[in-house]
């Protein structure tokens, strides 16, 4: 528990034969996306589907990068 967050560790194994923890709040909400850090796709080899367009609480629109997972 992190400033009243539900904290998990995961360690991801990743196609090298090497490990990449990552910590994740648990969502109570989850809704079949998983968010990770950046450094992380590319390390899991994640392919790009698409950026998605996201409205921003205050009005602006950023682009969210879409990656598919592996099997």
């Amino acid at each position: 528990m992190t400033d009243r967050h539900a904290i998990v560790a995961l360690t991801f194994l990743l196609p090298s034969g090497s490990t990449f923890p990552i910590e994740f709040v648990i969502d109570t909400g989850f809704t079949d996306y998983l968010c990770l850090p950046p450094e992380a796709v590319p390390l899991l080899g994640l392919p790009f589907l698409y950026d998605l367009p996201v409205n921003l609480a205050d009005n602006s629109e950023v682009l969210e990068r879409r990656f598919s997972r592996r099997y």
